[in-house]
C-alpha cells in the first residue's frame, strides 16, 4: 500500500494513488519501472533500479509530485555532484548525474503523458561531461602484445586477439561460442552480451547475477568479417578447444571480471603501460581509420547505431595523423 489514499488510481502491483495532489514521486518512479521493465534488457533494469534505490528515492521519494519543481530538482543534483557518493566521499561523476537526469527526466515525461502532472516550466540542467581523450596502445606495444599472443595460443590469448582484430566488447568476447564463428564463411556472429541482473532468488533482492544475454541495442547484434590474420589462430584454437565458449576451458563462460584480470597478467608479462581492456577496442578502431577503413564500414563493425558516435566517442586522432593532413595542405599549395 503507498502512502496515498485507497479510492482513486491502482497499478498493476496494487499500488494506490488517490488524487494526482497526493501522488508521491516514489509511487511515480514505481509505475514507470513497471510500466518499462518490458522493454528494458536486464542490464539496463539493474542500472536503473540501482539508480532509483540509492539516490532517488531517498531524497526525492517522500516528496508529491505537485511539489517537484526544476528548481528543486537541479538542487538536488548539485548535491549529488559535490557529496553524492554513498561513502560519503566526494561527489559522484558528472556521467553517472547525467543517467540520474535521463530517469528523471523520463519519469516526468511518463507522468504528464498520463496526466497525473503538467509539465515543469523549464529544462533541467545536465551537468557537463568533458570529452575524454581516449589511451590507445602505440604502435610498437600493440606489436608486442600480438607477438606474446600469438605464441602458444590459449582461450585467453584468443579473446585478446578478437578484441585487437575485431574490436568487441568484452561482454561480447566472454559469451562468444564456437556456434558464432563461422569459419567456413570468415564471419564472427556477434549476437550475446553478459549482463549483471539482479538476483531475485535472492531474499532480498539485494544480490545480483551474471547471465548471458542479447546485446542492448540492434545495431550491437552484428557480423563482422574475421580478418586474415586472426583465422589461423581461430582454427588453432578451436582444436584446442575443451569448451563451447571460446575463451573459457569450463562448461561455463567467463566472467568479465575474472578475464579482465587474466588480461593485466599478460600485459604486466608483456612490460606494457597499464591500460583497461575496453582500450583494445580503442585502438582497433584507431587503426583501421588510420588503415583507410571508411568510417560507415567500421561503425557497422563496432556496433554502434550512428557514425556520429564512432568519429566522436571513440576514434583517437593521433599526432600522426594530424600530421599527415596537415601536409595535404603544403601539397595543395605546391
Amino acid at each position: 500500500m503507498s502512502k496515498s489514499n485507497s479510492n482513486a488510481y491502482k497499478s498493476k502491483d496494487e499500488t494506490v494513488i488517490s488524487s494526482n495532489n497526493e501522488i508521491f514521486f516514489s509511487d511515480v518512479l514505481k509505475l514507470w519501472m513497471d510500466n518499462n521493465r518490458i522493454k528494458l534488457k536486464g542490464g539496463t533494469i539493474n542500472k536503473y533500479e540501482n539508480i532509483i534505490s540509492m539516490h532517488i528515492n531517498p531524497e526525492l521519494g517522500e516528496k508529491k509530485l505537485s511539489e517537484i519543481t526544476t528548481i528543486m530538482i537541479n538542487n538536488y543534483l548539485s548535491h549529488k555532484l559535490k557529496n553524492g557518493r554513498l561513502d560519503n566521499k566526494g561527489g559522484l561523476s558528472p556521467s553517472y548525474v547525467r543517467s540520474i537526469v535521463f530517469v528523471i527526466n523520463s519519469v516526468l515525461k511518463f507522468a504528464t503523458e498520463e496526466q497525473m502532472c503538467l509539465p515543469l516550466k523549464s529544462s533541467i540542467s545536465k551537468p557537463r561531461i568533458d570529452k575524454k581523450e581516449f589511451n590507445i596502445i602505440s604502435i610498437e606495444e600493440e606489436r608486442k602484445l600480438r607477438n606474446y599472443l600469438c605464441n602458444d595460443i590459449s582461450p585467453t590469448k584468443t579473446g585478446i586477439l578478437i578484441s585487437l582484430y575485431a574490436g568487441l566488447r568484452i561482454g561480447e568476447v566472454c559469451a562468444l561460442s564456437w556456434n558464432d564463428i563461422d569459419l567456413n564463411n570468415n564471419i564472427l556472429h556477434v549476437r550475446h552480451t553478459i549482463a549483471r541482473v539482479k538476483n531475485e532468488d535472492s531474499p532480498t533482492h539485494s544480490a545480483t547475477r551474471l547471465v548471458i544475454d542479447t546485446p542492448k541495442t540492434k545495431s550491437s547484434k552484428r557480423d563482422i568479417p574475421i580478418c586474415s590474420s586472426l583465422r589461423p589462430y581461430l582454427i588453432e584454437s578451436y582444436k584446442k578447444s575443451k569448451s563451447e565458449y571460446v575463451i573459457s576451458d569450463t562448461d561455463s563462460y567467463v566472467n568479465p571480471r575474472t578475464f579482465e584480470y587474466r588480461f593485466h597478467r599478460i600485459i604486466n608479462k608483456c612490460n606494457i603501460t597499464r591500460i583497461n581492456y575496453h582500450t583494445l577496442r580503442h585502438t582497433f578502431a584507431t587503426r583501421c581509420i588510420e588503415a583507410g577503413v571508411d568510417v560507415k564500414s567500421l561503425s557497422e563493425i563496432l556496433g554502434h547505431s550512428n557514425v556520429g558516435i564512432t568519429l566522436n566517442t571513440y576514434v583517437h586522432s593521433s599526432m600522426n595523423m594530424k600530421r599527415v593532413q596537415i601536409e595535404k595542405l603544403a601539397s595543395f599549395n605546391s
